[in-house]
């Protein structure tokens, strides 16, 4: 089982750690009542159509509000999304982070719709809600149903206008915001961009972190959060965007008869008008805090999205950052100033930030690197932009701006940010704009508004004559977009979902001389997209030994450079392609390839894959700029919470014997192995252990299943390595009683995991109740026990949940919880966490909670399966495992005869525990103090 080898390749810390994100992002929920809000005449209520951009469809209602249609029958999937414009730049003072309290506080219920966390995991929903700066999103992505449907959009339009939390569910959410404050504490990064933007700001509220200060989110009166509701909550002040598979016709009744029945609040919505003056002086800002790598930052204010300067400004952002071509890679990382580099700026519908950022090593001092971070903006007139750099920017900004248009849910996420600035359409114009910017626009906006007067991080300087960045106004966006009537929309997939029948009824297979397996599902996709999934198992146990280090970052490095192109080539035939593709040598024993590319360049992207793997140059000064980058992280890590106590629970659970390339490694072991890499080590590697016989290949994609094998294996079946492939197993320590509470100095939050060994696989006959019975516990969100007692009743944590990880051919696996919280609360979780465990002993689940638990993994799992890569993955997975998809149908069928029965007797079995392994990591000591 590869689960517990060295932390670059864990296949148990990227468990748990998508499972922390999870959990941390799920939403609130609770029950109360409260006055039903005005309604209107549902005749009254018609929606009237606007106009239609690129495949969107506007209407707006009688009340104001605006909604948008984005169909697209191929998606089995649908997508409610709700956009207010209110963000924490909307708070007045002393409250600071009521925005994001408020997004919180809906998740408690409405007049008519209670315990929605319960309905969202009952119905296998994907929600969240997210707040930024200007506006705040909630969102849910189900399968599509009608009822789901018809079910989302009541209870969005009445927790619009009817929410019902209480005084005392807000001071019961104080310490889970307390938790989540704590959280991002931990983050130098983030707090360094708190700092920053708090000194760049006078007056502006983008002074202020979304998350607010904490006096304000413990002190401001209840009375002050309702109001704050009232004032911004309102079908005028919102974006309603439905996107992906529904029935049009219905959608709109159902939307007239939601939505349409708001009356609009008599009172004008209030403008904002407080404008920040021009900095007229460099400012500092110093943050003392726990940690070992140093961080140097400098921002500059820019103007406004709308802005005719932004889209000059977003691609000097890339010029200076892409990550293989960038000017701060070239100058700062690949000398060795740095051991990391980047610039962003956020597009804000009022003056926003443009920022550089370098990071420096442990120990390092960092003025000569601050000093070239600054000439790297502030000296572009002596260092002018080329067409070529600016014309490589646009392309790489381009092809991400069209990779993800393709994806329809995703563009009406995407739109949240857009109605922010004011109107949708600017997310087509902003391209348009990008695709016109020039060098000389470039070289203009960065003589600008780089000047030393205009920039935050360093030393006052007496001048006597300033030079001010002065920030003009930007046009109103309706005369911006008067005439605009954007493309033609991309071509649309067809309406195939991937269930297990019609993958079955399309699939072909085909196997190679050397005896890789292919399997091709052909299938026509948005914008001839055309999905690529390689696996190829690799090597044994003496080729691997005192490698690893070698093997992790091997494939990163087939990016730096082939004998027929550069690192920069490669960055820019990807772009020209309209390609992504990903090799990965993470995991040890395999080389895993996954492919995005576009139906008209399929064959010269096969080509280019070709020659990226076979002839690799390996450039020394590229391995030296890997090596920094993962030895700085593997530095940065010895601090951190979740990765100590991770740390600890693999080393603990390991059994593998010290020296097998799947054993457990320190920290320092790890970096040791890494400053062993070497050219010729890596090229014996590759040479070596490069070989794609008995491998796994998928297709999915609009190709000729015949033609395309052909096509794959003229290109890849000539890779033979020097080594046969034998599987490599780990062993597991089956261990209990482990209580280990690790010091992680000065930070504001802990990590704990409690884990243990279990008999289970997916072939075991108890397999389905145990996931069941891990659902209902600490698997679905907010819906789980675990959730409701430690987040929503006691308020101890900002997340936690547990999850089972179990390989199908490996009769052993493992069950973990996981949460975060302040160091003073963390026993209390473990107290609540057995007593949750005994009261499913005691009392049992109820038959209800078993079948929500059902029907929810069920939809869930439809969900994962409209991802055309899950499916190419999935195909894969099956050959490598000589597992028929047909395993998928009689996974739902015993899925569905689970009963409480085998539920309860399968968490009494496999989950609970009554000698728990403890693994805890945070600021012990400070909470003895006290």
């Amino acid at each position: 089982m590869k689960m517990f080898a060295n932390s670059q390749k864990s296949k148990f810390a990227k468990t748990v750690i998508a499972s922390a994100m999870f959990i941390a992002l799920a939403g609130c929920s609770a029950t109360q009542s409260a006055s039903t809000a005005p309604e209107v005449d549902v005749s009254n209520a018609k929606m009237e159509f606007v106009r239609s951009v690129e495949g969107i469809q506007e209407y707006t209602l009688a009340n104001g509000m605006k909604v948008l249609l984005y169909p697209d029958s191929a998606q089995p999937k649908t997508l409610v999304n709700i956009t207010y414009r209110v963000g924490s730049v909307h708070e007045n003072y002393g409250e600071t982070g009521m925005a994001h309290l408020l997004e919180h506080m809906l998740f408690k219920g409405s007049t008519s719709f209670k315990d929605i966390d319960k309905e969202f995991n009952k119905r296998g929903m994907r929600v969240n809600a997210t707040t930024w700066l200007d506006r705040t999103n909630y969102f849910e992505l189900f399968e599509y149903d009608e009822k789901n449907l018809e079910w989302a959009l009541g209870m969005e339009a009445d927790r619009m206008v009817n929410a019902t939390f209480t005084k005392e569910q807000l001071e019961s959410e104080m310490t889970v915001v307390r938790n989540e404050m704590e959280r991002g504490e931990n983050s130098p990064f983030r707090m360094l961009s708190s700092r920053l933007s708090s000194m760049a700001y006078l007056w502006h509220n983008y002074a202020n972190s979304t998350i607010g200060a904490r006096s304000d989110v413990e002190n401001f009166p209840f009375e002050k959060l309702r109001e704050f509701y009232a004032r911004h909550y309102r079908p005028d002040n919102a974006v309603l965007t439905l996107a992906g598979r529904f029935d049009k016709e219905k959608a709109m009744a159902l939307i007239e008869q939601t939505f349409g029945k708001l009356a609009q609040p008599e009172t004008p919505i209030q403008p904002l008008y407080t404008v920040e003056p021009t900095q007229d002086g460099e400012r500092e800002v110093n943050l003392r805090r726990t940690g070992d790598v140093p961080m140097i930052a400098a921002t500059y204010h820019v103007p406004s999205a709308l802005h005719e300067d932004t889209p000059a400004l977003q691609v000097l952002a890339k010029v200076l950052s892409d990550s293989a071509r960038g000017r701060l890679q070239k100058d700062m990382v690949e000398t060795g100033l740095s051991t990391g580099a980047f610039a962003y700026s956020y597009l804000l519908k009022q003056p926003s930030t443009f920022t550089v950022l370098a990071q420096g090593s442990k120990g390092v001092n960092t003025e000569e690197m601050e000093q070239k971070l600054i000439s790297m903006v502030e000296d572009l007139n002596s260092n002018t932009l080329s067409e070529e750099e600016v014309a490589t920017a646009k392309a790489a900004i381009l092809k991400e701006t069209e990779e993800s248009l393709r994806n329809v849910t995703g563009v009406g996420m995407e739109l949240s940010e857009f109605i922010a600035m004011g109107d949708y359409r600017y997310i087509f114009y902003f391209r348009d704009l990008v695709e016109k910017v020039t060098a000389e626009d470039v070289q203009r906006v960065a003589d600008q508004y780089f000047v030393a007067s205009n920039r935050t991080l360093g030393r006052f300087i007496p001048t006597k004559d300033p030079v001010r960045a002065e920030i003009s106004e930007a046009k109103d966006i309706s005369e911006i977009l008067a005439d605009y009537k954007g493309r033609k929309a991309v071509e649309g997939g067809e309406v195939y979902d991937n269930s297990v029948d019609n993958v079955v009824a399309r699939l072909q297979e085909f196997e190679w001389a050397t005896g890789t397996q292919v399997s091709v599902y052909p299938k026509k996709l948005r914008a001839g997209e055309v999905h690529i999934a390689m696996t190829f198992p690799v090597g044994d146990v003496d080729s691997f030994k005192a490698y690893e280090a070698d093997w992790s970052m091997l494939g990163g490095l087939l990016f730096s450079g082939s004998q027929k192109y550069s690192k920069e080539d490669i960055a820019s035939k990807l772009d020209a392609l309209k390609a992504s593709v990903r090799i990965s040598t993470g995991t040890v024993g395999e080389i895993n390839v996954s492919v995005k590319a576009v139906k008209e360049n399929l064959d010269e992207t096969l080509n280019f894959v070709q020659e990226v793997m076979a002839n690799p140059t390996f450039d020394e000064t590229e391995i030296e700029i890997d090596r920094k980058a993962m030895i700085t992280s593997l530095e940065m890590n010895r601090s951190e919470p979740q990765s100590v106590a991770v740390r600890a629970l693999s080393k603990s659970l390991d059994a593998t014997e010290k020296g097998h390339p799947l054993a457990f490694k320190t920290i320092d072991e790890e970096i040791e192995g890494l400053n062993d890499v070497t050219q010729k080590r890596l090229m014996l590697l590759h040479k070596a252990l490069f070989d794609t016989s008995n491998g796994f290949v998928s297709v999915v994609g609009d190709v000729d299943p015949a033609t395309v094998s052909k096509a794959l294996e003229s290109r890849f079946a000539s890779f033979k390595g020097t080594v046969d492939f034998t599987e490599m197993t780990d062993e597991l320590n089956d261990v209990s009683g482990l209580d280990m509470w690790l010091e992680t100095p000065d930070k504001a939050n802990a990590q704990l995991y409690i884990a243990h060994v279990i008999d289970l696989n997916p072939q075991h006959p108890d397999y389905h109740a145990a996931f069941i019975a891990n659902q209902i516990f600490g698997g679905s969100g907010f819906a789980s026990r675990l959730m409701q007692r430690i987040r929503v009743k006691e308020g101890y944590s900002y997340g936690t949940g547990s999850g089972l990880s179990l390989q199908y051919d490996e009769e052993r696996g493992m069950y973990y919880m996981s949460a975060i919280a302040a160091p003073e609360n963390m026993k209390l979780v473990v107290e609540a966490y057995k007593e949750e465990v005994q009261k499913v002993i005691d009392n049992g689940f109820t038959e209800k909670e078993v079948a929500d638990a059902i029907d929810g993994a069920l939809k869930s799992q439809r969900v994962t399966w409209s991802s055309e890569a899950f499916i190419a993955r999935m195909l894969n997975n099956n050959k490598q495992l000589d597992r028929n998809i047909l395993w998928f149908k009689e996974y739902q069928d015993k899925l569905e005869q689970v009963d409480v029965a085998s539920v309860n007797a399968a968490f009494a079995k496999h989950i609970a525990r009554k000698d728990l392994n403890i693994f805890a990591a945070g600021d012990w000591a400070k909470v003895n103090a006290k």
